[in-house]
C-alpha cells in the first residue's frame, strides 16, 4: 500500500514538473517594453533623416558664395585727438561688393549681411548691406557706406604707423562682411542657419577708387 502511494506521488511530481517545462519552453520571453519601442523608432528616424539629408546634399552639394569689392573709395581717413590715450579716427569710406550665388540649383536667403571696416586690428563703422535673397546663378552689385568717428586703441605706436602710411600716400584697410545665412535646395528650405565670414584685403589712396578685388571667405 505504502508503495502505491510513492507511486502516486512520484507520477504527480513528473506532471507538474513537465507542466511548467512546456510552459517556458514555448514561451518567446516577456513582450518588448514600450521603452525599447520607442528608442527604436527614435534610431530608425535618425537614420532616416540622416540618409535623407546626405543624398540632398550629394544631388544639389551647395558651392561657397563669392565676395569680391568691385570699387571702393577713401573720401577721409584722418586720426584726430591723437593726444589723447585713445585717437579717433575720422573716416568715409564708401564700397561696391559683388556678391554672387554660384549654385545652379540653390537659392540663397540672407537673414543678415552686414560690412565692416578694419585697420590695425581694430574695427571701425559698420553697414547693413541691402540684400536679402539670392535666386540661382545670380550676382549683385551691393553698396555700402561707412562714415564716422571711432575710437582707436593702439597707442603711440599706432599714431606712428599711421603717419608713416599717410606719408607713403596708401593705407591698408581690410573689409569684413559677415552674415547669416540659409539654403534652399528645390522646394526644400534649410532651417539650420549657417555663419558667413568674408575678408576682403585693400590698400586704398585717399579719393582714388580702387579696382576689383577678390575676398577671401573664411566660414560659409
Amino acid at each position: 500500500m505504502n508503495h502505491q502511494q510513492e507511486g502516486v506521488v512520484v507520477s504527480l511530481g513528473s506532471l507538474v514538473s513537465s507542466h511548467y517545462h512546456g510552459v517556458y519552453e514555448t514561451n518567446d520571453g516577456p513582450p518588448p517594453r514600450p521603452f525599447r519601442i520607442l528608442v527604436r523608432a527614435f534610431i530608425g528616424a535618425c537614420i532616416f533623416i540622416g540618409v535623407l539629408a546626405l543624398l540632398i546634399w550629394f544631388i544639389y552639394r551647395p558651392r561657397t558664395i563669392q565676395v569680391a569689392v568691385a570699387t571702393a573709395t577713401l573720401a577721409r581717413f584722418d586720426l584726430v585727438n591723437t593726444t589723447s590715450i585713445n585717437p579717433v579716427l575720422s573716416y568715409n569710406l564708401t564700397a561696391v561688393l559683388s556678391v554672387s550665388n554660384p549654385n545652379r540649383r540653390v537659392s540663397i536667403y540672407y537673414d543678415q549681411l552686414q560690412a565692416a571696416g578694419l585697420y590695425q586690428e581694430e574695427r571701425f563703422g559698420r553697414a547693413a548691406l541691402p540684400v536679402s535673397f539670392q535666386g540661382t546663378r545670380h550676382a549683385d552689385a551691393v553698396p555700402a557706406l561707412l562714415v564716422g568717428n571711432t575710437s582707436m586703441e593702439f597707442g603711440d605706436s599706432g599714431v606712428a604707423a599711421f603717419n608713416d602710411y599717410r606719408r607713403a600716400g596708401v593705407f591698408p584697410v581690410d573689409l569684413w562682411v559677415d552674415g547669416v545665412v540659409r539654403y534652399k535646395f528645390g522646394e526644400l528650405m534649410t532651417t539650420t542657419a549657417s555663419t558667413l565670414t568674408v575678408k576682403c584685403h585693400l590698400a586704398l589712396k585717399l579719393m582714388v577708387a580702387s579696382g576689383w578685388v577678390e575676398c577671401t571667405v573664411i566660414d560659409s
